[in-house]
Parts: C-alpha cells; structure tokens; sequence
C-alpha cells in the first residue's frame, strides 16, 4: 500500500499530464453537445495516425499510374517525357559491356512504334530512332569484341538483326527511318577485329575453315553474319 507521502508525488506527477489536442476537441464537444465535425473526428480516428503513410502511398499509386500511361505514349506525345526519363534511368543502371544492346533495344522499340504511330508522331519517333541508333554506335565503339563476353556479343547480334527486320517492316508501309550506316560501320570493325584476332592464333583445320568462310562473309558486307559464325564455333 502506498504511503501519503508517495500519494501526493503520484498527484503532482498526474497534474503535470497535458491532455492530447484531439482529447481536448472532443472532451470540448462533449460538454457543449456538440457533435465533432467530420474533419475533427477523422483527425482522432485511424486517419490521424495513417495520414502520412496514406499520403505516400496515394502519391506512389498516382506515380505508378502515370508511368502506365507513359508507358504506351509515342514521341511527340505528353507522356512520353517521362517514358524518356524512364529509359534514361535504365540506361545509368545498365552495365557498361551491356549499354550498347540497351540502346539498340530502345531503336527497336522504336520502329515497333512506326506501326502504331499517327502521323504526328512519325518524324519524332524516326528522330527518336536515329539517337537510339547513335547512342549504341558510341557504346559500341568502347567494345573491344575479343575479350567481351560472347553473351554480350551474342545480344548485340540479336538486336542488330531484329532492326534490319523491322527497317524493313516499317519501309514496306512506305516509312523512311533513314539509313543505319554508323550501325553498319560499328558491325564492320567489330567483325574485323574478330577476324585480325583469329588471325594471330595457332587454330585448328576446322578453325582455320571457319575462318576462311568468316573472311568470305566479310567481305561481302554480312558482317552480322561474321559475328554469329564466330558465336557459334566459340
């Protein structure tokens, strides 16, 4: 049982105790009879302690929404600003071996949007298709084929190939997206720094067979088909 002295510290202790805002709006309320308003009930109920996580998350849906949306958007389009941004994010966080297949994916994803495009969002979307082209060329040129991965290699074909595929598609609709010859040039001395590699090493018949019909290919311009003679026979 406690004694009167501690009783009294106990009081002084609870006199200091300051009622909360929200207890203070209702015990106000209630005296005078008044029903909270709905903006004060709401602020001492769940909402009080769940506003800011629910803040947060209205503005990730609403982010995640728009990003949806963007995603579909061709250039020339609002949107498609931040489908862009969206593709420079990507980019930062791709491997340096792997920037160049990145962005000859992106020059894919937009000739794909050729076929679906109206016609004011033609000429953006060539534009766009002819920087994506360059952007690789750049990566491409920091490639030194002969120690890259083959799976690097590998996507960089694949890409390559799949973009003469949809040139094609996108010029038999009568759409000119321009010429690929820095795409070209980039294959070339790709292929030919293979071949002077080969060159210099101690090969097997079947090797030195492969090698020969890699020079054949190469020197009539297939030089995609230099690189997956080569990925093939590694």
């Amino acid at each position: 049982m406690l004694t009167q002295k501690q009783l009294i510290a106990n009081v002084r202790k609870l006199s200091q105790i300051k009622p909360g805002k929200d207890w203070v709006i209702l015990a106000k309320k209630g005296i005078l009879g008044e029903e909270p308003s709905y903006r004060e009930r709401v602020s001492v109920g769940f909402f009080s302690y769940w506003k800011p996580a629910l803040a947060g998350f209205f503005v990730v849906f609403m982010l995640f929404g728009v990003l949806g949306f963007a995603k579909n958007s061709l250039p020339g389009d609002p949107l498609y600003i931040i489908r862009k941004v969206a593709h420079l994010g990507q980019a930062i966080l791709t491997p340096n071996t792997e920037k160049s297949a990145y962005q000859l994916e992106l020059a894919n994803e937009r000739l794909e949007d050729l076929a679906k495009a109206p016609a004011k969002n033609l000429a953006p979307t060539i534009n766009e298709f002819q920087a994506n082209i360059s952007q690789a060329v750049r990566e491409l040129s920091r490639i030194d084929a002969t120690t890259s991965s083959p799976t690097i290699i590998k996507k960089i074909v694949q890409e390559a190939q799949k973009i003469k595929e949809n040139k094609q598609k996108a010029e038999s609709l009568g759409l000119v997206t321009g010429g690929t010859e820095e795409l070209d040039n980039a294959l070339e001395k790709i292929a030919g720094n293979l071949i002077a590699d080969l060159q210099e090493r101690t090969l097997t018949t079947e090797k030195q067979d492969i090698l020969v019909k890699m020079k054949e290919l190469f020197g009539e311009g297939k030089h995609s088909e230099v690189l997956e003679l080569y990925l093939t026979n590694q």
